[in-house]
């Protein structure tokens, strides 16, 4: 089942890979994994986004080593082949022993250059997609796309990333998770009264949007923040005084799900993003992003940084016990004995309030289309 949705699902939808923030200058880089493939993203001297294979074209060697940088052309570490940033062959060392044409068994550089892959960006936000044939990425995001633009596109904000962490658990169940409005005020208890319930909406291609609450007062006034943050309540106000660009007390938080399995979170003034790396059937690393505005002096650095914690730490944060759910379900459905979910809640609707099970049905009906079942998994003579 992993290998047909890394086919079907990873290689034929748009996959985030990284901000235009995260490579600002010509020749900055990134590398990444999508779907099992090694690709390298880079900005090229004119300024634009280029997506290759991440293997050069003379043994198959990867190019660019694991991480982010700069540089002015990609060198092969194993026979220092060079390609420069858009991926042409400039130098191989002792070319001379090569025959000048392909009809002579050589090598013809113009032709020899890295593979692209396709790319391209909507609000700053960078995609690839491996499948030449599927609809552009304006057509993927559909709806989803005018409420990213606030606060992914402005030219200010800054996004990088922050930490990653392997989970023993198959993909699928952050997905799920990020969907599930049913276990935000009772997995996390740091929610309630801070962030109350407000509409989502689905909007096509398996993609969905939550709208949050964000009311630090009432968190005070009931005492369900962190115990740091009633010691503090100041730094809890505080949280409240940088928007992102674009934010507003009026509309200070919202979840982005896109399928298969991107995260976009904003909460007043800090957001979080999360991309997948599958890894196995019971293997994923997820990259975790954080974001704030170019410029922000150390104070307000500061702000965001705890703001950013108190949510999505290593420690008592949501992303701890959403990992902690992760891996207890991995181990859950495992069980000979428990052959389905129970996605029962709520009436079918494509918007409605947190706490129903749409936005998960909603990515299921999808997965069911890319992988051609009727119901949630393949049949047993696959």
């Amino acid at each position: 089942v992993f290998d047909q949705e890394m086919e079907r699902i990873f290689l034929t939808n748009w996959n985030f890979v990284c901000h235009e923030s995260e490579i600002p200058e010509a020749g900055d880089y990134r590398t990444a994994t999508v779907a099992g493939q090694a690709i390298v993203v880079c900005r090229n001297p004119d300024g634009r986004i280029n997506a290759f294979y991440n293997t050069c074209r003379h043994r198959g060697a990867q190019v660019v080593p694991e991480g982010a940088g700069n540089a002015r052309a990609f060198t092969c570490m194993y026979h220092l082949w060079t390609y420069d940033l858009d991926g042409r062959l400039l130098s191989v060392p002792g070319e001379e022993a090569y025959q000048t044409s392909y009809a002579e068994g050589g090598l013809a550089k113009c032709d020899t250059g890295l593979v692209p892959v396709r790319v391209d960006s909507m609000h700053r936000l960078v995609f690839v997609c491996f499948d030449h044939d599927v609809p552009g990425l304006a057509d993927y995001l559909g709806d989803i796309a005018d409420v990213l633009a606030v606060p992914f596109g402005d030219p200010e904000l800054k996004v990088w990333v922050d930490r990653e962490k392997t989970m023993r658990a198959n993909w699928k169940m952050q997905p799920e998770n990020s969907r599930d409005g049913y276990h935000a005020p009772l997995l996390h208890r740091r929610l309630r009264h801070v962030s109350p319930p407000r509409p989502y909406r689905l909007t096509g291609n398996g993609h969905a949007v939550q709208v949050l609450g964000l009311d630090y007062e009432d968190g005070l006034k009931h005492n369900t923040v962190d115990k740091e943050l009633a010691d503090n309540p100041e730094l809890t106000r505080a949280f409240m005084s940088h928007p992102l660009p674009g934010i507003s007390r009026d509309a200070p938080a919202y979840v982005v799900t896109l399928f298969p399995d991107s995260l976009f979170l904003v909460r007043y003034s800090t957001l979080l993003i999360e991309r997948q790396i599958p890894i196995g059937p019971d293997e994923t690393v997820i990259e975790f992003r954080a974001g704030g505005i170019e410029g922000d002096d150390a104070a307000v650095s500061a702000v965001r940084d705890a703001h950013w914690n108190v949510y999505w730490s290593d420690g008592e944060g949501n992303l701890a016990e959403d990992w902690a759910a992760y891996e207890a379900q991995q181990r859950g459905v495992g069980n000979a004995g428990m052959r389905y979910s129970l996605l029962a809640r709520g009436e079918p609707a494509t918007e409605g309030l947190r706490g129903d099970d749409n936005r998960i049905r909603s990515f299921w009906q999808e997965w069911r289309r890319h992988m051609g079942c009727d119901t949630n998994a393949p049949p047993d003579d696959r």
